[in-house]
């Protein structure tokens, strides 16, 4: 069973629908359950003006459908109302279809007399089932059998009644705490992710325990996928766990065997809700889950040790279980063994855009006058969702001239897989501009001294070309040799700005070249400076070489050495004067 998230974030009309016996609990047991539920602010469909009789009501109907959980109270003589009877096939109907949650509360019986229809619960259902077609009796059996499989409460096993309804009560809100909802609703590509997933999850197949993984870089959406899954399918398990953070759990302080004896620890008293759970022995998760139908999701896990101490073996759990494991990781889970893994991949350029927009301007395009500026963080953000969203929420009112700043900053990551660098770009306070602007004026003060000792080379080597001659061979060798250092000091300076700006490399129009990533590589990197300067100083030195290798054959050079040396000089020169406006911007930030 698979529900897609437009059905599961469906307005509910109510949060619970009883179905009961009247006179066996609805002046004692659902009136106390009912007092406690409204206390909770959570809203139960009372049927005090709808006429009962022996078949169910339209509105009866449409009740169950509008509810998102359904509590069956299956009481001795529940099964002695074809009311009832017919009520629990439309709720497990609506299980079905339309992901609803449903929770039995065996009152006064055992799970065991409903799902074998044995006792005095089996007494009452054998009179209604008299002349009853074969039909009938057959549709209510398999909806006993399969309401008596859902793990649920046993009114026999409490102390007192008191007790179990503060229990139902809790378990009802953390149910509707964790179900899909609108908060999914924005999450660009989602569908797409869990229809991948459940081609691996076949749910379908209740008669195997399968383990599946779900890895990719962090902040690519994996928990996320996770979360929702879990909202989604959970009513189909007996028992269900998401446990978050599982790299951040162990103790250091203990060995491994201790730390496996934390981890099982930690997962049996989240899925079978008791606090503060002891075990003794490594094998208590087997113990425990090994006849139940579950699904736990084990959420970032970083160590094969502890995917080992919960997850094993498959036969540790029931059949049909199934088991969901996120992990940056893709070795560990080929180490384990876990053939279904689904990889994460990065969103499209355009749902990356979409993604940026919801959180930034709360619409799935943005506003007029911050499109390039939208496109260009997006390239920043290299696409990660997670450092979309949170520099998009980030710049949400925010002035362009905020945005530009953040983009600057932005520009200086080296890894903008590293989601701290993207986050502390964006959200630190104005106190770290120091260290920012420290860091920049450093780095463009070796791009300034790197500057000035280019300028100094190629004078040098324009006025050793003036003096050079078959007579003075020696100008020649210090002309070319400040040419070849003059080539050296501008890749220098190059690389210096490809490490600034983190440019990358790629050939267009097709001409190979450094391109700016903030500008969607439509211009080149650099502006039109760089191009300039390394023409000026790579024509330097093949006008140097050819000098040189006449003069060095005692001959006159047929180019005009006065006029090309000077040219490329003043080139040079002029394209370091363009460059002073970008400097100085840079170190205003």
């Amino acid at each position: 069973m698979f529900f897609s998230s437009s059905s599961s974030s469906r307005n509910w009309r109510y949060h619970i629908f009883p179905s009961f016996r009247g006179p066996d609990v609805r002046k004692t047991f659902l009136s106390h359950l009912r007092k406690q539920f409204s206390y909770n602010g959570i809203t139960m469909f009372d049927d005090k003006e709808i006429e009962r009789s022996q078949t169910i009501a339209p509105a009866l109907i449409q009740a169950i459908r509008e509810s998102r959980i359904s509590i069956v109270v299956l009481s001795k003589n529940y099964a002695t109302s074809n009311l009832c009877l017919n009520e629990l096939v439309e709720i497990l109907k609506c299980r079905e279809e339309l992901g609803q949650i449903v929770m039995p509360i065996f009152y006064g019986v055992f799970a065991s007399d409903v799902r074998k229809k044995t006792g005095d619960f089996g007494d009452g259902f054998k009179v209604t089932c008299l002349g009853k077609t074969e039909e009938e009796r057959q549709i209510w059996i398999r909806a006993l059998y399969d309401v008596g499989n859902i793990v649920g409460e046993e009114l026999l096993t409490w102390d007192n009644e008191a007790d179990l309804i503060e229990k139902i009560a809790r378990d009802v809100s953390n149910k509707l705490n964790t179900t899909i909802s609108r908060g999914f609703e924005d999450m660009v590509g989602l569908e797409a992710h869990l229809e991948k997933m459940q081609s691996l999850l076949h749910l379908d197949n209740v008669d195997e325990t399968m383990i599946v993984g779900i890895c990719g870089p962090a902040g690519i959406g994996k928990s996320t996928i996770a979360r929702v899954l879990h909202s989604q399918i959970s009513s189909s398990f007996q028992l269900t766990c998401f446990m978050e953070n599982i790299s951040g759990r162990s103790n250091s302080g203990l060995d491994e065997y201790g730390l496996k004896m934390q981890l099982q620890e930690q997962l049996l008293s989240k899925i079978l809700n008791q606090n503060d759970m002891k075990i003794y022995h490594l094998g208590a998760i087997e113990e425990r889950l090994c006849n139940l139908k579950v699904l736990i999701i084990l959420d970032d896990v970083g160590d094969l040790k502890q995917l080992e101490a919960l997850a094993r073996e498959t036969n540790w759990f029931g059949l049909g279980s199934r088991i969901i494991v996120t992990t940056e990781d893709q070795e560990l889970l080929r180490k384990h063994g876990i053939g279904n893994t689904y990889h994460v991949d990065f969103p499209s350029s355009e749902e990356a855009l979409k993604i940026f927009c919801i959180h930034a301007f709360k619409q799935s395009y943005p506003h007029n006058g911050f499109k390039e500026l939208a496109e260009s963080i997006v390239d920043l953000c290299d696409n990660l969702p997670l450092s979309l969203r949170m520099v998009g929420s980030f710049l949400r009112g925010k002035k362009e001239e905020e945005w530009v700043k953040v983009m600057r900053k932005l520009e200086t990551i080296i890894d903008y897989g590293d989601i701290e660098q993207v986050l502390r770009a964006a959200f630190e306070p104005s106190s770290s501009k120091k260290r920012i602007r420290k860091s920049k004026s450093r780095c463009f003060t070796e791009m300034a001294i790197l500057m000035v000792i280019n300028l100094l080379s190629e004078i040098a080597s324009v006025v050793a070309d003036q003096l050079s001659s078959i007579h003075k061979p020696y100008f020649a060798r210090i002309s070319l040799g400040m040419s070849i250092l003059s080539v050296v000091f501008s890749i220098l300076d190059l690389t210096y700005k490809i490490r600034d700006h983190k440019a990358r490399f790629r050939c267009k129009w097709p001409i190979p070249w450094f391109y700016h990533p903030s500008r969607g590589y439509n211009r080149i990197f650099g502006s039109f400076t760089d191009t300039v300067l390394l023409f000026c100083v790579v024509g330097g030195l093949i006008v140097s070489t050819i000098n040189y290798s006449f003069i060095e054959r005692r001959r006159d050079c047929p180019i005009k050495v006065s006029i090309w040396p000077l040219f490329f000089a003043i080139g040079m020169v002029g394209s370091k004067f363009m460059e002073k406006p970008t400097i100085l911007k840079y170190n205003s930030l």
